[in-house]
């Protein structure tokens, strides 16, 4: 299980619900589960199958059978659901809670919430919101920009011009999303990069120091938060140093177990690297497209030596 979570009370005041009991424990309850429990089973008196960790949503099926139930069955119930694991109980449509489980609540400090979402509509809200908060994530020393529509990481050792490369990119008309550090979260199986919020537009660039790149080049310059397509390694040129010269050698970088195709860029005073970086993305871009320029190389090349055997 994840360390991650979320307080019932962060969660209350996204979703806007109200509390009907149990106010004073809305800090300490923690939500670490995006699932939810529509209780069926636990109603009737089966207890086995219960995930305590989960949400617990009463909608018009639950509240139906509750009126027609034996009092002393659903008393059992309510003492079982009302547990420590439980988040909470959450009531849709805004139902009457039930008065022997308000009352049991109550003793126990338990917490009861009502909102006026449907309860399909609350699910799917809730696990798209929980999805989001409780992402595996993970942090690295990079550069993230948008190019050509594509979230693209800059990386390389400490020096090495990442800051002064994705401050040209920005120049000439790309989106700067995050500088030296990126937060990344899997959402929705996509890699999600963004900047940590105290350096959201922010850049240092040796020389210069810190520079705010909204005011610089205005807002369209700046994106929140994108998804991660590509990984550009900008390394030292050494003259006696092999380079996959047909770019024909696939090669991945992995963030958070997903493969990201990675591009070793070799970074010598005499070539602009971030017009090679444009070259390089829109490159990439063709691959994924169906297009590749090395295997067209290399068939051309075949066909050409074919033709020269038969002469």
């Amino acid at each position: 299980m994840s360390n991650k979570f979320v307080t019932l009370q962060e969660y209350a005041q996204h979703f806007g619900l109200i509390v009907l009991s149990g106010y004073q424990s809305l800090k300490t309850r923690k939500i670490q589960f995006m699932q939810i429990n529509r209780p069926g089973f636990e109603l009737t008196g089966f207890f086995d199958a219960t995930n305590k960790n989960y949400i617990v949503v009463l909608g018009h099926r639950e509240i139906i059978y509750i009126n027609q139930a034996k009092k002393e069955d659903l008393i059992k119930a309510y003492d079982f659901l009302t547990n420590d694991e439980c988040p909470a109980i959450i009531l849709t449509w805004n139902q009457e809670c039930p008065s022997d489980l308000l009352n049991i609540a109550k003793k126990k400090s338990f917490p009861i919430l009502s909102t006026g979402m449907s309860s399909s509509n609350l699910t799917n809200a809730t696990f798209s919101y929980l999805q989001e908060k409780l992402a595996p994530t993970t942090s690295i020393h990079a550069s993230l920009v948008e190019i050509y529509s594509m979230g693209v990481i800059i990386m390389g050792q400490s020096g090495i011009g990442k800051s002064e490369t994705t401050l040209e990119l920005v120049k000439k008309g790309h989106k700067l999303v995050a500088d030296d550090r990126i937060d990344i979260s899997y959402i929705r199986n996509e890699l999600i990069g963004e900047a940590p919020e105290l350096l959201v537009g922010e850049m240092e660039v040796r020389g210069i120091g810190i520079i705010d790149i909204k005011r610089l080049f205005g807002i369209n310059s700046l994106v929140r938060r994108k998804k991660i397509s590509y990984v550009i390694n900008l390394v030292p040129f050494e003259q006696d140093k092999p380079f996959d010269r047909l770019g024909n050698n696939v090669q991945y970088y992995q963030i958070l177990g997903v493969n990201i195709p990675l591009l070793n860029l070799p970074v010598s005073g005499a070539r602009s690297m971030a017009e090679i970086i444009e070259v390089a993305v829109t490159n990439l871009k063709l691959k994924d497209d169906g297009f590749d320029s090395s295997f067209e190389f290399e068939n051309r090349m075949n066909e050409l030596l074919r033709k020269k055997r038969e002469i």
